[in-house]
């Protein structure tokens, strides 16, 4: 969009002039009178209404150039801030991607530790009822060895009916004894177990409470992350929005100096054939004479300050390049403006970018221009001397401020004011 306007503002301002720069290069084209003072808006009334419809699309555009500024600015501050709310967007979908990966990681341990839990209650019902059943043996053999009494062996032994009778008797007794010391030895192995297993049940219910607690926090932040990406993307419609009607306003605008160009352009048309109006004249004037300048010098026409030099410069409402024709003094209200050299007045009166203008021609093929004078004190065809007054200064036509512009023209072709001055 800066583009696009600054191209526009450079279209605007190719041709124009502003100030007493309202003249171009010597050879312009154009449709205005010489300068003779005939011809154009000759009555103080056209020439103010002409100015203020210059100055006041000077005065739009410029105001205009201003405020696409500060939209500019603020569009690129709102794209910047887009460009850091889509960051965030992307940094919490990142958050949230990675939350999401714990949890199903966290999600998956918690299956697994309930499988393992399952198993384990599984295998301690398995070994309860294993115990249970052992315990019950070996009580019920308990019992029968209370009832029969603690002489029940030792009997068994004494009727013996023989020695190898006794043997035998002493082996069974034997086998019982290690029997019942063996479902001992396997009841007090399956409370051991028991135990472990309720021990490793225990920790995997701790470690499913654990996962489920990590399950929840996850959650949890995923929750508020997408709260998170849900305001980041609202703040970021806002700036979508904010940057859309900036933009709305800048076209907006920019239709604006379009239809002020128009009227730009209407003003500028009528002055942009003075200087070639000017130049015609003079080398139709000196077309048989010689240049007889070389290394003389003439005066200053007035003191002060340049405010403007010859040649190309920036046009200071539009930042575009132009070519200005003289140098531009700045000089108070009323001050004397005195002729250069000697010579014979060609014009003296009202143009439309030179506002009040005396051209005299000093023969050798020398011209001087003195323009936007408040009055004239020469008429055309009078004869005047070196530092004779002239007119005096003024804002007439197209100008700014009180100030003298002063061209040297060689031949009718404008030059370097500076290169004949002291």
């Amino acid at each position: 969009m800066t583009g696009y306007f600054r191209h526009l503002l450079r279209t605007l301002a190719v041709g124009c002039v502003l100030v007493s720069a309202s003249v171009g290069p010597a050879g312009q084209t154009g449709s205005f009178p010489a300068a003779t003072g005939t011809g154009g808006p000759q009555t103080a009334d056209q020439m103010a209404q002409l100015w203020d419809q210059f100055r006041t699309a000077q005065l739009k555009a410029s105001q205009i150039s201003g405020k696409v500024r500060q939209l500019n600015a603020q569009i690129a501050a709102e794209t910047a801030r887009r460009a850091q709310l889509q960051g965030q967007i992307a940094a919490y979908t990142n958050q949230i991607r990675q939350a999401e990966a714990r949890r199903a990681s966290d999600v998956a341990q918690l299956d697994l530790t309930d499988q393992h839990l399952g198993a384990l209650e599984a295998g301690i019902g398995d070994t309860t009822g294993k115990a249970a059943d052992m315990k019950s043996q070996v009580q019920a053999r308990t019992i029968d060895m209370y009832k029969q009494g603690p002489s029940t062996y030792l009997g068994m032994l004494l009727s013996a009916h023989s020695f190898r009778d006794f043997l035998s008797r002493l082996h069974f007794i034997g086998g019982v004894v290690g029997t019942d010391r063996s479902k001992l030895t396997a009841l007090d192995q399956l409370n051991t177990q028991l135990g472990q297993q309720k021990g490793q049940a225990q920790q995997s219910r701790t470690e499913i409470a654990a996962a489920k607690a990590a399950v929840e926090a996850e959650t949890a932040k995923i929750t508020a992350l997408r709260v998170g990406v849900t305001q980041a993307s609202q703040t970021l419609a806002g700036a979508v929005a904010d940057d859309q009607a900036a933009v709305a306003e800048e076209q907006g605008l920019l239709k604006d100096v379009e239809a002020e160009k128009a009227t730009y352009l209407a003003a500028m048309a009528k002055l942009a054939g003075e200087s070639s109006s000017i130049t015609g004249m003079l080398r139709a004037r000196q077309i048989n004479q010689s240049y007889a300048w070389a290394g003389r010098k003439v005066p200053w026409p007035v003191t002060g300050p340049i405010s403007s030099p010859f040649g190309p410069r920036i046009n200071p409402i539009f930042g575009t390049p132009e070519f200005h024709t003289g140098l531009d003094i700045a000089v108070d209200y009323g001050v004397p403006v005195k002729a250069a050299e000697a010579g014979q007045v060609v014009s003296s009166g009202l143009m439309e970018g030179y506002g009040n203008v005396v051209i005299i021609d000093h023969g050798g093929a020398l011209a001087t221009l003195y323009a936007h004078m408040s009055s004239l004190s020469v008429r055309q065809g009078q004869t005047v001397t070196r530092g004779q007054q002239i007119g005096a200064i003024g804002c007439t036509g197209l100008c700014t401020g009180p100030h003298l512009h002063f061209e040297t023209r060689i031949g009718g072709v404008p030059v370097q004011p500076l290169n004949m001055l002291p």
